[in-house]
């Protein structure tokens, strides 16, 4: 993050399944993992500690619909650290899920899809409880 002086590398994993009909035309599960490593900042020697997030989302696929409920969980496994010394009072150790629909629209003849999700804060610790709306276009070249 060049404002925060701070490099994080993250590796990442993803599975997707659809199942055999179950209510519709297909059920599908997908789970995105991600593990966050941060650098100490060298100009205020603030060190955060590991983050690890989970994605996921179960929906029916309805036509060129798809829809369900998605969300997202993340949290930290140690303190954050300023000079190697945790910051007090918990380490300022986060945790957050958010859950929400999303909605899915295919447009074959176009090689394109259109996708809207809404998420909000379920539980929190350490960061603000928001809520927000995304739309996403997909479009394969």
């Amino acid at each position: 993050s060049i404002g925060n002086n701070i490099w994080d590398f993250a590796p990442t994993a993803g599975f997707t399944y659809t199942s055999p009909p179950i209510l519709a035309e297909g059920t599908e599960i997908s789970i995105r993992f991600f593990w966050n490593n941060y650098l100490e900042n060298p100009t205020t020697h603030y060190l955060t500690s590991d983050l690890f997030e989970l994605e996921f989302a179960l929906t029916e696929r309805i036509g060129r619909f798809q829809l369900g409920v998605t969300g997202f969980y993340f949290f930290q496994d140690e303190d954050d650290e300023l000079f190697g010394v945790p910051i007090p009072p918990d380490g300022r150790r986060t945790k957050n899920l958010q859950l929400g629909p999303i909605l899915n629209f295919d447009m074959p003849e176009h090689n394109s899809s259109v996708k809207i999700k809404a998420l909000a804060t379920v539980l929190t610790e350490n960061t603000v409880r928001s809520w927000g709306v995304a739309i996403g276009w997909i479009k394969k070249f």
